[in-house]
């Protein structure tokens, strides 16, 4: 009789310990992570954030601006992925207004600040061997750029100031691309078609007398290229 108690406890206890390892070896393949499937290129996914620094400038470097922007992607919408975003850039007149300072003796200044809300759509040529790390995509901006320009100096004793600001509008259609040095850095560059111009309000001062009007206009419009550095998060 002790002995087939003894059989029935032993039965018991290793029933118990076969249960409780099968547990263990459940909960230990549910927690391990599903593997991730690789990427097929750096097209630009739904949920993809990339963030970007840019910098632009010509050869010798006449105006300098700088700025920061964002792409969200949002919708899968064909072939291809919908993302919108934002940027901010701001630029200033850089070694022109140091020659003008120099050749005239007066004070030259002029800056511009762009925010701009943008949509672009991410697509590549079906069987593209060799873009593997490469995004493309078209671009809309639409926002406005705000801008000032200051001369002030002194002639025969007597001091002057010339002040003007505008608000305007900014629109603006472009080509893009990025290339991926691994799968979050990337590198690349914008064609931008722009529009964006205005009417300063002026106020200019000559010693104690001083008018105000709307007369000189300004005009970022034209075709530039953007380079930028970026990461993908």
């Amino acid at each position: 009789m002790q002995g087939r108690i003894a059989m029935l406890c032993l039965a018991s206890l290793l029933t118990v310990t076969s249960a409780r390892a099968q547990q263990a070896q459940t909960s230990a393949a549910e927690t391990q992570a599903a593997p991730t499937a690789p990427r097929l290129n750096g097209l630009q996914g739904v949920g993809d954030i990339d963030v970007r620094g840019v910098l632009n400038a010509d050869i010798v470097l006449a105006f300098v601006d700088v700025g920061v922007g964002v792409d969200v992607g949002v919708l899968q919408l064909g072939p291809g992925v919908l993302a919108l975003g934002g940027e901010f850039q701001a630029g200033v007149c850089f070694t022109a207004c140091l020659l003008l300072n120099t050749l005239t003796g007066y004070s030259w200044s002029n800056m511009f600040y762009s925010p701009h809300a943008r949509a672009t759509y991410h697509l590549l040529p079906g069987n593209s061997p060799g873009l593997e790390k490469v995004d493309l995509y078209g671009l809309a901006l639409v926002g406005a750029t705000i801008t000032t320009t200051r001369v002030a100096g002194d002639v025969s004793g007597t001091s002057f100031e010339y002040v003007g600001s505008d608000v305007g509008p900014s629109v603006g259609l472009g080509l893009g691309g990025k290339y991926f040095f691994n799968d979050n850095l990337f590198f690349g560059a914008e064609g931008r078609l722009r529009y964006s111009s205005g009417q300063y309000t002026y106020s200019a001062r000559a010693g104690n007398v001083t008018i105000s009007d709307s007369q000189s206009t300004w005009s970022l419009s034209g075709f530039n290229v953007q380079l930028f550095a970026g990461l993908r998060l």
